[in-house]
């Protein structure tokens, strides 16, 4: 890569950096802004799979099972979670959605629906379909170079 393409995607990154910005700035007020990219996750997997054992989400963020339990402390004080005892394996524990945590979800959905409304809605259909192709792309490029770093060594 030579030095005018570096300086073209860093000039990309500051853009998408710029845009992240200027929306958590408008709309952190209605959020909480304490909850960690990881309890988000965490979040959201519980409302995709409905309830998980810790040790599937420490897995799954690639954290230790003490780093989950703190993590999940924070989400339970907060009532976004609730954990319970698997009456088949007493050493495991299940986690589910509490309501908070179903209302915090519902609110990004809103604040997402609002942002598509006012922003996204304003480009033309053609440059968002080319837009997620080139993401598309992108996020192949990402699954596949990871896939390459994590071959054992011979």
């Amino acid at each position: 890569m030579n030095d005018k393409q570096l300086t073209f995607i860093r000039e990309l990154n500051q853009i998408e950096y710029d845009c992240h910005v200027m929306l958590n700035q408008e709309y952190a007020a209605l959020l909480d802004d304490s909850i960690s990219e990881k309890q988000l996750i965490t979040l959201n997997q519980l409302e995709k799979k409905g309830r998980m054992l810790t040790g599937e989400l420490a897995t799954l963020l690639n954290i230790t099972p003490s780093a989950v339990s703190q993590m999940l402390n924070k989400l339970e004080k907060k009532q976004f979670i609730r954990r319970f005892i698997n009456s088949d394996n007493r050493r495991e524990i299940f986690v589910e959605l509490a309501q908070g945590g179903i209302d915090y979800l519902n609110l990004n959905r809103q604040i997402e629906l609002s942002i598509i409304k006012r922003f996204y809605a304003k480009l033309p259909w053609e440059d968002l379909q080319h837009l997620k192709r080139i993401m598309l792309q992108f996020k192949a490029i990402i699954i596949k170079e990871q896939s390459i770093d994590h071959l054992p060594d011979d």
